[in-house]
């Protein structure tokens, strides 16, 4: 009788534990992971809205948001996937991203998920034909310029490319007694994005070869005619900045969270600026930096990961981010919002309104994702042979332009 007691018990207790495994169970909810690159706490409201309105279209799931430097993004992102188990969105650069999509890493997005986004931003996220990435948001410089000292050395039609910049620095030198351009060429992409306006992306040919030369040869001259500072081989974005806030350079390319920084740090000198274009060539697109978001190819919940991605990308959010932040939406809708319109409020108003122009006439060809950064470094290393050697001649320019597009070749090929 005991034993049966005891045995009626223990099917009880077990029962109770498997019903009660059974609502733990029910009740937990699916973990659904988001990584972001540093967007808190400048975006964190925009990104919480989201995920609340994600979590009520789907209440079986929960969010995880992790919000991580830009320094490891890259790092993590790669140990996530080759670890079997990456979040289910990411947010990255196409640099990055496009290396994904080679190896096969990633899910792809259709037409009609693409459709509501600026064109020229669709066409940087595609690989072999298809979109590896949806546009998140953008950002492009501009240039800034004193204009009070601009004006007062005689002239009033403001440069719009390099060589006309170059073409009046030396009557604007005489005048001024500070350097015509403030610009770090050195740091990151800062030379190669200046030859992709150029036109140069792969040094395949003679025509590109020429405009590699004329780019160096202007810089050069330049650089030893003072139009430039001796530290441009050195100085970072910040510090091109500085020299510009303490009155030491007339004009300055800078995105728009320099501007403010500008406007805070320098006040008198914000109140001689102005803004135009960024400077490119004449024939050139303008240069637009771009995030994007991903789905890896083995997250858990691609499903839901593109239904994210549509509410970050949304029309309300994107208008949100770029009133916190200044970039600049990539959803034609947002594009349209009145407050992308009001142009003549102040400097930074005027910034969004250039770079939302600059936008629709972006996409430069830039070297590609292969040996990216070696690429980068050859270029970098060109300049400062021919800039540090005070007797270079125009042949020892082409000369130095033809070992480097050998060498860009060769690190393209690898």
């Amino acid at each position: 009788m005991l034993k049966k007691f005891f045995l009626t018990a223990l099917v009880i207790a077990i029962a109770a534990a498997a019903a009660l495994l059974f609502i733990k169970n029910k009740n937990k909810k699916d973990e659904f992971t988001l990584w972001t690159i540093q967007l808190k706490p400048v975006a964190q409201e925009i990104i919480e809205n989201s995920i609340k309105d994600f979590e009520k279209q789907n209440p079986d799931m929960k969010v995880i948001w992790v919000d991580i430097p830009i320094a490891e993004a890259q790092k993590r992102t790669l140990a996530a996937i080759l670890g079997g188990n990456p979040p289910d969105l990411i947010n990255l650069n196409p640099d990055f991203s496009v290396i994904l999509a080679q190896r096969g890493a990633l899910d792809y997005f259709d037409a009609d998920e693409a459709e509501k986004f600026s064109k020229n931003a669709v066409e940087m996220l595609k690989y072999d034909g298809k979109i590896f990435a949806l546009p998140f948001y953008a950002t492009s410089s501009v240039t800034l310029f004193n204009r009070e000292t601009f004006s007062a050395c005689g002239f009033s039609e403001v440069p719009q490319t390099y060589e006309e910049l170059y073409n009046i620095s030396d009557k604007l030198k005489e005048c001024s007694k500070i350097y015509p351009f403030a610009i770090n060429l050195n740091e990151n992409d800062s030379l190669a994005k200046i030859l992709n306006k150029y036109g140069v992306n792969t040094f395949e040919d003679e025509e590109q070869i020429q405009r590699a030369v004329f780019v160096y040869e202007m810089f050069n001259d330049m650089y030893k005619k003072g139009f430039v500072s001796k530290d441009t081989l050195t100085i970072s974005h910040r510090e091109a900045a500085e020299k510009y806030m303490s009155n030491n350079a007339l004009f300055v390319v800078l995105g728009s969270n320099f501007i403010n920084m500008v406007k805070e740090n320098a006040p008198e000198i914000y109140k001689k600026s102005d803004i135009s274009a960024q400077l490119k060539s004449k024939e050139g697109r303008y240069d637009v930096a771009l995030m994007n978001l991903i789905i890896p190819k083995y997250a858990r919940h691609k499903k839901e990961a593109h239904e994210f991605a549509k509410l970050l990308t949304g029309t309300k959010a994107q208008v949100e981010l770029a009133k916190l932040t200044n970039v600049i939406p990539v959803n034609k809708e947002a594009l349209d919002d009145e407050y992308f319109k009001q142009c003549d409020t102040d400097l930074l108003a005027k910034a969004r309104c250039e770079s939302i122009k600059q936008l629709e006439n972006s996409g430069n060809k830039d070297f590609g994702s292969k040996n990216k950064k070696e690429i980068n470094d050859a270029i970098n290393k060109a300049a400062e042979t021919i800039l540090l050697d005070s007797k270079i001649t125009k042949e020892g320019i082409e000369k130095e332009v033809r070992a480097l597009a050998q060498k860009v070749r060769e690190l393209a090929k690898q």
